[in-house]
């Protein structure tokens, strides 16, 4: 689509306006012979992930407010 509109006359801000892409995008897939490849970002593990089994355990026992998750946080430190 981009070429296309390239090939029309279409300035690459033009397109870039139409399409939404950033300016410097649209230069890269119309100086490209190939589609640039996308990366796929690295799975990161949550922050809160440590605290997941606590919390599980928690809610089996049947504590379902967060207060009370709160109030007797074993790593709370003040």
């Amino acid at each position: 689509m981009i070429r296309e509109l390239h090939q029309k006359g279409w300035t690459k801000t033009a397109i870039a306006e139409e399409t939404g892409f950033d300016r410097k995008t649209v230069s890269k897939y119309i100086n490209n012979d190939q589609i640039p490849r996308s990366f796929k970002r690295k799975d990161i593990e949550s922050k809160l992930e440590s605290f997941k089994p606590y919390v599980l355990q928690r809610i089996q026992e049947g504590t379902t407010n967060c207060i009370c998750l709160k109030k007797f946080r074993p790593w709370a430190s003040r």
